[in-house]
């Protein structure tokens, strides 16, 4: 593993948070562990091999093939290779723009699928959006709204920009801002099922498809299950799928997960025990499951194998794996773990999570076993970002 360089000022510094050293294995992967620390959030890079937290980045928004990640310094914007921890590119900011929030738990967004544009955002008495070219060859374009307009997507070719419009406390608008034309469409987006009344929900994470034609983003509802808001960025039109429940605290614990040829998403709640598949290709609710016993607890996640054939949960009490085909349970691990987030090794094999003690644990995909747990190594976790091997 090639040695980090602290050249990002105060942003990547060599970190000795978490436990000592311990013996190192033969091979291993590195995290990214996404974290609350006291002086805010941080990404701790975690060598599982020590395992330890070596190096540490400010919290960020990665390009889709983590070989960019954004962050805002003050009224800067910083371009960092992950891999070195060095500034690939910095441009000063006409304000203090920050990162769009990408889900409820803290994780910044911004960019569109392809990695092509980043969008920032400020609010003063009228809402700002910065549109910026990641290749920084282009001015960035400075767009400003009277009244609350936050970050929602913007396509892959950089002409519509889409916008959650606050039209009340708890009722929004969906708004397309046209790049080619400098406006604002007069018509909000409207579900073509239901209509065009205006929309409520708190955003909690959100999925695009393989080719970033559509962003699925899952609203949690107060009385009301949660929903499934199917963005068309092509289009510009959305579809709202809808999820179990009556809303309240429940509807707060759900997560999504795409499978990686694209065809399926799986909406899981570990809070009501259920699974719900979902059609990607043509967005649609599939079928719906109940493979756990209902826990409370932190709201957890979920990944899908390479193969596509097995679904791994995370919930309030462990981790259990799902066959895709017959949607059942295949087997469960780590009783008693208030697992926070799942994350993938490159090559599939590994499953690692996290709690909410910071523990980590490693796991085999295939034996559906715990291969180690070691930790706690980062206090405060929010997510697992990435997993990437080390040589």
């Amino acid at each position: 593993m090639r040695a980090r360089v602290a050249a990002v000022g105060a942003f990547v510094m060599i970190a000795a948070c978490g436990q000592s050293a311990q013996v190192a294995r033969g091979d291993g992967y590195r995290v990214y562990e996404a974290a609350t620390q006291s002086n805010g959030a941080i990404v701790a890079l975690i060598d599982t091999r020590t395992p330890s937290a070596h190096d540490r980045l400010p919290i960020g928004t990665p390009s889709p093939d983590w070989t960019h990640y954004y962050t805002v310094n003050g009224r800067d914007l910083v371009d960092i290779d992950p891999e070195t921890g060095r500034a690939q590119s910095r441009m000063g900011l006409p304000g203090d723009y920050q990162l769009p929030p990408a889900t409820n738990s803290g994780i910044p967004g911004g960019l569109s699928p392809n990695g092509a544009w980043l969008v920032l955002q400020r609010f003063d008495t009228a809402s700002h959006l910065l549109v910026i070219d990641t290749t920084f060859t282009l001015r960035p374009r400075e767009i400003s709204l009277p009244g609350m307009f936050r970050f929602d997507a913007i396509s892959n070719d950089g002409d519509r920009l889409y916008l959650i419009q606050d039209v009340s406390a708890d009722h929004y608008h969906v708004r397309v801002y046209d790049m080619s034309s400098y406006e604002l469409d007069p018509n909000f987006i409207v579900d073509k099922n239901e209509g065009g009344e205006a929309m409520s929900g708190l955003r909690l994470s959100g999925v695009a498809s393989i080719g970033g034609g559509w962003l699925f983003s899952v609203y949690a509802r107060a009385h009301e299950g949660a929903f499934i808001h199917a963005l068309n960025l092509d289009g510009p039109f959305a579809l709202c799928l809808d999820l179990p429940g009556t809303g309240g605290d429940t509807s707060l614990d759900w997560s999504l997960a795409r499978s990686p040829d694209g065809k399926k998403l799986y909406a899981s709640n570990p809070a009501m025990g259920v699974v719900v598949e979902l059609n990607a290709d043509n967005p649609s609710v599939g079928r719906t499951v109940h493979p756990m016993a209902p826990a409370t607890g932190a709201p957890a996640g979920a990944v899908v194998s390479a193969d596509n054939h097995t679904l791994a949960l995370a919930s309030a009490s462990g981790v259990m794996w799902m066959d895709t085909i017959t949607l059942t349970a295949t087997g469960e691990a780590l009783p008693g773990w208030t697992v926070r987030s799942l994350a993938l090794s490159p090559d599939g094999k590994t499953l690692y999570a996290v709690n909410d003690k910071g523990e980590l644990a490693e796991l085999s995909m295939a034996e559906r076993s715990v291969i180690s747990v070691f930790g706690p190594v980062v206090d405060h976790p929010i997510a697992l970002m990435r997993v990437e091997a080390v040589a």
